[in-house]
C-alpha cells in the first residue's frame, strides 16, 4: 500500500466515498515472479440467472462457430513485411502496452488451463457459482505497483526465501533507490541518454537472492522445468511480475517506473521541498503520479472522455454496487476486492487488437531505414526478453534494442505512407495483427496439432474463454448496463449490420445456429462497438466496463491519487522547466528514459 500517511496532500472540494481498506489474503509468489500473491475474487456484473437468452447457448456447435469467428478476425490485407495502413488509429503505441502493464497490476493467473477455467475443454461452460466460488485472481486488485516494488511480503506461506528476493528489487548499496540493468554492446544508442535501461537481471544480484529464488522454484516445479528455470536464470529479470518481460516495449515501460523513482530521490535530494529524499517518499510519489496518469492519460485516451468524467463524477456508484451484490451472493466464499469477469475476461482484451506486426522501434530498428533493420518485428521484440532467446549468451540487452519512446508516446509522430510502420496502435476493431493468429512459442508443448493451432491463436482463446466462463452476450451486458442507467445507448440488436463493408463477416454472423448477430460473444461486441465508432476509442459499453472497473479500483484505496484529490501540480517533483509531470511523455522524459 502507498504510504501516503506520512506526507499531506492537498485534496479536492469533492466529497469523497467513504469506502472500506480492502483486506487480501497473501501467498507465496508464483513461479518465476517476485512479488507476493495476494488472492481476490471474480464475479459477474450481470448477475447470474437462469436466461438462456442472456448466454451463447449451450452447445457444442457453439464452440465450432466461435472458432470459426476467431479465425475471421484476422487483418488479411497484410502482408509479410507491411500492415494494412487504414487499421491505424491515432492513439500512439504506447498505449497498448501501457493497457497491457495496466492488466498486470490488476489481475493474473486467469488464462491458465485448470478445472474451472479451460478453453480446451470449453464445452460444457463451468456453472456460474463454481466460477464465482472458486476461480480467484492471483494479483492484488489495486493500482499499488507491487509488479514494480514487489507487493507486502507477509502471509501464510510467504517465508524468509520469499523476502530475500524481494530484496533484490532494490539497489545494492543506494538502498532508498530501485535496481536497474545495463545495456551493453552491440550499440549504438537510440540517443544520447545513459546506457542503463535494462531491467534488472538475475546474473547480477547477490548470490544469496540467486540462491533463495533456486529454493523457491525447486519447491513449486518439476525436475525438468526447474532445470530449464536454473539454466535460464541469469538473463531472467529479477521484477515484481515476470511478464512484464514477455515484450520488449513492456519490458522497457516497466523499467520507466524504476527509473522514476531513482530520478525522484535524486530529485529530492538536490531541490528543498520539504520531502525527504528516501525510499518512501519516491514511492509514493511515483504511486500518485502513476494513478492520476491512469486516468487522465490512459482512460481518456481509450475510453471516451465523457464516459470517464461521468464515472469519475458519479464515484464509480456502479462498480461499488457490483461488490455489494457479489458480496450477498458468495457470503461463504467470498474473499473480497472482486472485479467484474466482463471486464477481466472480455471487455479489457480489446488492447489485443491494438498490437502491431511490425513496429518503428528506434533509428536501429526503424526509421530512416539505414540501421539493421527498416522495422522490428513483433517476433524479435518478444525474442529480446529474459525467456525470450536472443538474451541467452550475453544475459543483459544489447544497447541498440534500447526503446526510442518519442516514436511510442506521441511526440514524433509519423504514418505509413512511407510504406514503414505508422506510429499508431492499430484500431480497435474486429481485425486483429497476423502474428496474433500464430504467436510466438505459445502452443510449443503440445503435440497434438489442432491444440497446437488453438493455443497459438489469440481470438479463438478469448471466444473460447469467455464461452467457458459463462459470459453474458454483448447485448446481455448492454441492455444490463442501460437498465441500472450506466449508459444511454440502447442493445445493438444486430451486430451483423455493423459489417455492410465486409459482407463475408455479415453473413457469417447472420447464419450461425448461435445466432451470433443477436447473441454476440462479449469480446467480439465490445470490438464491433469500438469499430462501428470509428476504432480510435473503446464505444460506450466498452468504456463504461473499463472506466468503471478502474475508476472503482482507484476509489476503492483510500491512497489512491484519485481518493485523495492528488494532481500533478501539488507533487514536488518538477520538470526542468517547473511544469508539472502531467503527460505520459513527460513522465518519460522526467525518468530519463525519453529524450
Amino acid at each position: 500500500m502507498a504510504n501516503g500517511n506520512r506526507f499531506s496532500i492537498a485534496r479536492g472540494t469533492e466529497k469523497k466515498r467513504a469506502v472500506p481498506r480492502p483486506s487480501l489474503r497473501a501467498a507465496p509468489p508464483a513461479t518465476g515472479d517476485v512479488a507476493v500473491d495476494e488472492e481476490a475474487d471474480f464475479g459477474y456484473f450481470v448477475p447470474p440467472l437462469d436466461a438462456p437468452e442472456n448466454y451463447l447457448p449451450n452447445t457444442a456447435e457453439t464452440i465450432g462457430e466461435l472458432d470459426e469467428l476467431g479465425e475471421m478476425l484476422i487483418d488479411v490485407v497484410a502482408t509479410p513485411t507491411s500492415e494494412d495502413p487504414t487499421e491505424d488509429s491515432t492513439l500512439p503505441p504506447v498505449f497498448t502496452y501501457w493497457g497491457q502493464f495496466l492488466d498486470h497490476e490488476l489481475t493474473a493467473r486467469t488464462d491458465r488451463e485448470g478445472a474451472i477455467s479451460s478453453m480446451v475443454n470449453a464445452h460444457p461452460p463451468v456453472a456460474s457459482s463454481t466460477v464465482e466460488s472458486q476461480f480467484r485472481n492471483a494479483r492484488s486488485p489495486r493500482f499499488d505497483l507491487d509488479s514494480v516494488y514487489g507487493g507486502s511480503a507477509v502471509g501464510e506461506g510467504v517465508g524468509a526465501d520469499v523476502v530475500k528476493v524481494i530484496s533484490g528489487l532494490r539497489h545494492p548499496t543506494l538502498k532508498d533507490k530501485m535496481r536497474v540493468g545495463t545495456a551493453i554492446e552491440p550499440g549504438p544508442l537510440p540517443d544520447s541518454l545513459d546506457q542503463h535501461r535494462d531491467l534488472p537481471r538475475y546474473g547480477q544480484v547477490q548470490s544469496s537472492v540467486r540462491e533463495a529464488a533456486l529454493r523457491l522454484a525447486q519447491a513449486a516445479m518439476t525436475p525438468e522445468a526447474f532445470q530449464k528455470f536454473s539454466d535460464t536464470l541469469p538473463q531472467r529479470a529479477i521484477i515484481g511480475d515476470n511478464r512484464n518481460d514477455e515484450n520488449l516495449v513492456v519490458a522497457q515501460f516497466h523499467l520507466s517506473f524504476l527509473r522514476f523513482h531513482n530520478k525522484a530521490i535524486d530529485y529530492l535530494a538536490s531541490h528543498d521541498t520539504g520531502w525527504i529524499a528516501d525510499f518512501s517518499s519516491a514511492q509514493a510519489l511515483t504511486r500518485l503520479h502513476y494513478q492520476w496518469l491512469i486516468v487522465e492519460g490512459y482512460l481518456k485516451g481509450v475510453c471516451d472522455p465523457v464516459v470517464v468524467d461521468r464515472v469519475v463524477k458519479d464515484r464509480a456508484s456502479h462498480f461499488f454496487k457490483f461488490r455489494a451484490e457479489f458480496d450477498a451472493r458468495r457470503q461463504n466464499t467470498r474473499l473480497g476486492n472482486a472485479l467484474p469477469l466482463e471486464f477481466s475476461a472480455a471487455a479489457y482484451r480489446f488492447g489485443h487488437s491494438m498490437v502491431r506486426a511490425f513496429y518503428d522501434y528506434n533509428k536501429i530498428f526503424g526509421r530512416p531505414g539505414t540501421g539493421f533493420l527498416p522495422r522490428a518485428t513483433l517476433q524479435l521484440l518478444f525474442e529480446f526478453t529474459g525467456g525470450g532467446g536472443r538474451l541467452d549468451t550475453e544475459k543483459k540487452l544489447p544497447k541498440n534494442w534500447i526503446i526510442d519512446w518519442t516514436r511510442f508516446t506521441g511526440v514524433d509522430p509519423h504514418d505509413g505512407s512511407d510504406g514503414e510502420p505508422a506510429r499508431f496502435a492499430r484500431k480497435i476493431d474486429t481485425e486483429l495483427a497476423p502474428p496474433l493468429h500464430t504467436m510466438f512459442k505459445e502452443g510449443e508443448d503440445q503435440a497434438d496439432q489442432q491444440l497446437k493451432e488453438l493455443f497459438k491463436n489469440l481470438a479463438r482463446r478469448n471466444l473460447r474463454r469467455g464461452y467457458n466462463l459463462r459470459l453474458p452476450t454483448g447485448q446481455a451486458l448492454h441492455k444490463h448496463l442501460k437498465q441500472i442507467g450506466a449508459v444511454e445507448s440502447s442493445p445493438i440488436q444486430d451486430v451483423s449490420a455493423l459489417f455492410a463493408t465486409k459482407p463475408d463477416l455479415q453473413n457469417f454472423l447472420a447464419g450461425t445456429t448461435s445466432r451470433f448477430h443477436e447473441r454476440a460473444p462479449l469480446w467480439f461486441y465490445i470490438l464491433a462497438e469500438a469499430e462501428a465508432a470509428g476504432g480510435n476509442r473503446l464505444g460506450e459499453v466498452g468504456s463504461c466496463l473499463v472506466a468503471l472497473t478502474f475508476v472503482g479500483v482507484l476509489l476503492a484505496d483510500p491512497d489512491s491519487a484519485l481518493s485523495r484529490g492528488f494532481t500533478p501540480d501539488q507533487s514536488p517533483l518538477k520538470m526542468p522547466d517547473n511544469s508539472p509531470i502531467d503527460s505520459i511523455a513527460k513522465w518519460m522524459r522526467f525518468a530519463a528514459v525519453m529524450q
